[in-house]
This record gives structure tokens, C-alpha cells and sequence, in this order.
């Protein structure tokens, strides 16, 4: 297992560009400058450093990469990735990317489909009952009392529990009071019940997509500020690949199991494919993207 001499572009790509990859001048490895630059904000825009899956036309050109390159291959390639990173069209087709990606939605519903809404819902009542509806209005003006009760157990409810809870409540005893006031309009008016009835469950729906939308807004506008300075982004990528390759233990041993290589301490087949992958590399790979990639998050700072 780590006697194999890993693809040099195998571990260019995971582990010291953080997925990042060569310029033209390696195009004989079976990669170009567009591979560079989709992989480049494609790993920034991911949540965390992770080993990708490469063809085996790649990793068969690299493995013919001599050992003794590998220090120097990583920190040219690394060079150049660097260099790219901090270029204004980078920077520039990042923040398109990001824009484009996580737009800035819509909270509300236009009046046309609000008037859609009520129209269906109008239409969808015209069949109702007053004698079916009768136990179904008694059911929700009962239901106050319960929301009365649960009043008492606001205090016991943990604090950013409350505010939901408080507006459960109080929807609840809101929309008791609605039920108990268009209650006699099944006996005197049935029209008009069903008028006012399919108003309450429009403004409902209405209600509950705006809820929706706000909070798809709002996860996408979380998402673009997360992801919006491609700096904080990297450095967090490099912090990372830091903390998942610390403390490899390149001296461990591995044994056969049902016909594949595990590690003879168990305990280290429970650690991330970044360190698994590091530990397949060796010392001397490894250290040097470590190396590589604390000094640039260094300037990041």
C-alpha cells in the first residue's frame, strides 16, 4: 500500500492544491488550463477538501513521474495555481460564478398569483355542506382552549424555542376565533361562509409560500456570504487539508483482508480518505503540501 508510487497528479489535485491542477506545460498528463480553472472554484465552492475521482488515462500518464520529483513538482505546481488564484479574471469569473449561483430570491408572491390562489380556493369550497363542516368549525374553536393551556409552558420552553412556540399559540387561538365567528353563517348564510371560509384558507397558502420563499432567501443569501470572498473560502480549504493530514502516521503497518489492504491498527481505517491518501503518498509529498499550504494560508491572514 505504501510502496505504490502514487499518481503525481493524484495527489497534486487532492491533497496540496487542494483539487487544484497544472497548467498547459502538463498538458501530457492529460489535463489543460480549462481543467485548472473549473477546479479551482469548483473546490472552493465545495464544503470541505476531499479526494476526487480522476480516469485511469490520468493516473497511468503520472505514474511515471520519478519519486524523487515529487517535492519539486508540487511546489511548481503549486506556484502556478497561486498565481492563477490571484489574478483578476479569477477573481472575477468567481464572483460571477458565486452571483449567478446564489441570486438574491424573491420573498413575496405577485398579486396575480395571489388572485390564482383565492380564485381555486373559492372554487373548491363551492361543494361543501353546512352539515359536514358544522364538526370541523366546532373542532377548531375547541381547539382554543388548548392553545390557552399551552400558554402556561412558555417559560418552561427553552428560550430560542419560545418566539416559535409563542406563534403557534398565537395562530392557533387566532384562528379559533375566525371559526368561532363565521360559525352561525352556516345556519344563516352559507354563501358568505363559504366565501369568507375560502379567503381564510387562500390567505393561509399565501402565507405559508411567502414563509417559503423567505426562507429559501435566506439560505441562499447565507450561502453567498459564505462563499463570496474566495480568500476566506481557500484559507478555509487549506485549514482543512491541515487539520486532516496532521499527525499521518507513515510508519503504520497493513495487512490483508478479504483480498484488500487494511491498516493493522484498526483505528486508522476511521480516519478521512485526505489522511488515508497522505499516508499512501508518504512523508516527503505530504510534508511538502503541508508545508506549502500553511505558508499560503499564512498570507491569507
Amino acid at each position: 500500500m505504501k510502496n505504490k508510487i502514487v499518481p503525481f497528479f493524484l495527489y497534486a489535485f487532492c491533497i496540496v492544491f487542494l483539487n487544484f491542477t497544472f497548467s498547459d506545460e502538463f498538458e501530457e498528463y492529460g489535463m489543460n488550463q480549462k481543467d485548472i480553472q473549473n477546479r479551482l472554484w469548483n473546490v472552493l465552492q465545495a464544503s470541505s477538501v476531499n479526494v476526487p475521482y480522476l480516469g485511469s488515462s490520468v493516473k497511468s500518464a503520472c505514474k511515471s513521474l520519478a519519486p524523487e520529483a515529487q517535492a519539486t513538482a508540487i511546489k511548481k505546481a503549486g506556484a502556478f495555481v497561486k498565481s492563477y488564484f490571484n489574478t483578476e479574471d479569477f477573481q472575477k469569473r468567481y464572483i460571477e460564478t458565486i452571483s449567478k449561483k446564489y441570486p438574491k430570491l424573491e420573498t413575496t408572491i405577485s398579486e396575480q398569483r395571489k388572485q390564482e390562489i383565492r380564485a381555486n380556493r373559492l372554487k373548491g369550497v363551492q361543494g361543501l355542506q353546512a352539515k359536514d363542516m358544522e364538526p370541523v368549525v366546532d373542532i377548531q374553536i375547541q381547539s382554543a382552549e388548548t392553545f390557552v393551556g399551552m400558554e402556561s409552558m412558555l417559560s418552561s420552553i427553552p428560550a430560542e424555542q419560545r418566539a416559535d412556540f409563542k406563534k403557534q399559540i398565537e395562530d392557533g387561538k387566532r384562528n379559533a376565533a375566525f371559526f368561532k365567528k363565521i360559525k352561525p353563517l352556516l345556519k344563516t348564510n352559507m354563501e358568505e361562509f363559504k366565501k369568507q371560509y375560502a379567503e381564510y384558507l387562500a390567505a393561509d397558502e399565501i402565507r405559508q409560500s411567502e414563509q417559503t420563499l423567505a426562507r429559501n432567501a435566506k439560505s441562499n443569501a447565507d450561502e453567498y456570504e459564505r462563499l463570496k470572498d474566495p480568500k476566506k473560502v481557500l484559507a478555509a480549504r487549506l485549514t482543512d487539508f491541515l487539520n486532516q493530514s496532521k499527525g499521518v502516521d507513515f510508519a503504520a503497518q497493513t495487512k490483508e483482508l478479504n483480498g484488500r489492504k487494511k491498516f493493522a491498527n484498526a483505528a486508522y481505517e476511521g480516519k478521512s480518505d485526505v489522511w488515508k491518501f497522505c499516508y499512501r503518498m508518504g512523508a516527503t509529498p505530504t510534508n511538502t503540501a503541508r508545508a506549502f499550504a500553511q505558508q499560503w494560508l499564512a498570507e491569507l491572514k
